[in-house]
Parts: structure tokens; C-alpha cells; sequence
């Protein structure tokens, strides 16, 4: 396969989830009127799956799916970091907890997205960028960066990264119905708000700036 090392993985996660999408089960034609149709907050046409609780709503549906390719990226970002030249021990400290912790989530929602038969919206947003997510661009420039320069970037970056993801977690905690994703979202914003001011101390002492757009 060619394309960058990142690109292979953002295009691995994409056919993942639309070869599950290609598996689910004819079982759902059966499921009774409790089941009834929803659509998610984009509008995307979603059925309940046998397992999915009755209080999970449409933010629920559209957060786990937007909210794990999101997640996605900063762990991809945060490998880029890990394997840089000459970077620090701070960033690379923040970036290992960043890789862990997100996997962890990630692995937390597709649980979800899986229990309740949602491949085909994972499937249909996992390619999505929005919310503070980098382009692909940004992405490979990122992946060329060692030393100074790949600490700075990757601070910068991460920063914008989690800011976009609290703009949109917020909604999660405010008008989602299913608890536990509404406690795990209430865990992601605790974290990357941390995150956040630890990375601006870092930025500050380098006399660096946040990125502004």
C-alpha cells in the first residue's frame, strides 16, 4: 500500500468500518416497534439496534460516531510525536498519555457502536474531519517535523485538536440520554481541559503561541 504511514492508518480505520458496515446482520428487519427509526444529529438515518438501550438518543448516536475518528487522529498524532527525532521528554510524555488515554475511550465507544448495531453510521461519519481535526495536510507536514519544530507543531495542533473536541463534548454531557457516555464525555472534557493548560506552560516556556485558526 503507498501513502504516508498515517495515511495508511486513517485509510485502515475508514475500511474497517465499512466492512462492518457490509456484515450487519439481516436480524434488524425483525426487531419490533420499539426500534423505530432515528436519525442522528446530522440528519443521517439510524435504527436501533436489539441491544441498543432505550434512552440513547440521537446526540448519543452522533457523538460516538464523529467523536471516535476525532479521537482517532490524536492518537495517530500522537504516534507521529512518539517516533519523532530529538523531541522532549514533556512532549513525549503528553503525548504517550494522550495516545493511551483516547484508546482507551475510543475502544469505550466502539464497544457501544458495536453492542447497538451502529456500523453503518460509524461507517458513513469515520471519514468525516470536523471539530478541530487536522487536515490531512497538516497531518503529513507534521509527520516530516523532528526536534524543536516537531515539539512546537504537535503542541500547537493538539491544542486546537482538543479544543474543537470540548466544543462538541459539551453537547454530549448538556442533551445526551445514555449515562455512561454521558460520564465519559464529563471525563474527556476534565482531561483535555488538563491537557490543554499543560500544554500552553509548555508553549510558554518555548515562547511560543497558540494557533489562532
Amino acid at each position: 500500500m503507498t501513502g504516508t504511514p498515517l495515511r495508511r492508518r486513517i485509510t485502515g480505520l475508514i475500511a474497517v468500518a465499512i466492512l462492518g458496515a457490509s456484515v450487519v446482520s439481516c436480524a434488524g428487519q425483525d426487531q419490533d416497534a420499539t426500534n423505530a427509526p432515528q436519525t442522528d444529529m446530522d440528519g443521517v438515518a439510524v435504527t436501533a439496534g436489539a441491544n441498543q438501550p432505550a434512552e440513547v438518543n440521537e446526540v448519543d448516536l452522533h457523538f460516538v460516531a464523529m467523536m471516535t475518528p476525532h479521537h482517532q487522529q490524536a492518537v495517530d498524532m500522537s504516534e507521529i510525536i512518539l517516533t519523532a527525532e530529538g523531541t522532549s521528554a514533556a512532549t513525549a510524555d503528553l503525548a504517550d498519555r494522550i495516545k493511551v488515554g483516547q484508546q482507551e475511550e475510543i475502544d469505550s465507544m466502539v464497544g457501544w457502536a458495536e453492542q447497538w448495531d451502529q456500523h453503518d453510521l460509524m461507517a458513513h461519519h469515520a471519514p468525516h474531519i470536523a471539530n478541530g481535526m487536522i487536515t490531512p495536510e497538516q497531518l503529513d507536514q507534521l509527520e516530516t517535523l523532528a526536534g524543536e519544530e516537531a515539539d512546537t507543531r504537535f503542541l500547537q495542533l493538539m491544542h486546537f485538536h482538543h479544543q474543537g473536541a470540548i466544543a462538541m463534548t459539551h453537547d454530549q454531557i448538556d442533551n445526551g440520554g445514555y449515562q455512561p457516555l454521558v460520564d465519559l464525555a464529563q471525563q474527556m472534557i476534565d482531561i483535555q481541559t488538563a491537557e490543554m493548560h499543560e500544554i500552553e506552560q509548555l508553549l510558554d516556556a518555548k515562547g511560543e503561541s497558540l494557533l489562532t485558526e
